[in-house]
């Protein structure tokens, strides 16, 4: 009788160890699927994904370059306008320095032009008065 009761207990343990083994071998299971279905569309799309990132990483390099470029031009452009700007000081400076130069050189231009109005009004006069000059 004892060893019945022996053997009844293994059958009840054994039968409530299936009865909790069952349910986690279906879970495992489940896991696995979802497992096997998540490894299926990486190995689909994993692709797809390193071609847009190659392409994306292409297309910033592109973008680094026309950056380059376009400093380079800039850097250009402010060197030729620092040279501008150097010229217009040079001329500043030299309109400055030169107002004095400039205002001799016209009043001389003038007392030039004032000289030649005076040859030219005397001998306008002297002609209408009959009598020729020879310069002077």
């Amino acid at each position: 009788m004892v060893i019945d009761l022996a053997v009844g207990v293994m059958a009840l343990a054994v039968v409530a160890l299936v009865a909790f083994l069952i349910p986690m071998f279906i879970q495992v299971r489940k896991t696995a699927e979802e497992t096997e279905r998540l490894l299926q569309r990486m190995n689909e799309e994993l692709p797809v994904l390193f071609r847009e990132a190659l392409q994306a990483a292409q297309s910033m390099n592109l973008v680094a370059n026309d950056m380059r470029e376009g400093i380079t031009g800039i850097r250009v452009l402010g060197e030729a306008m620092g040279e501008i700007g150097q010229a217009i000081n040079r001329v500043n400076g030299l309109v400055r320095g030169g107002t004095g130069a400039l205002a001799m050189n016209l009043s001389g231009l003038l007392a030039g032009f004032r000289a030649a109005y005076e040859v030219l009004k005397q001998r306008s006069q002297s002609h209408h008065q009959g009598g020729h000059t020879n310069g002077g």
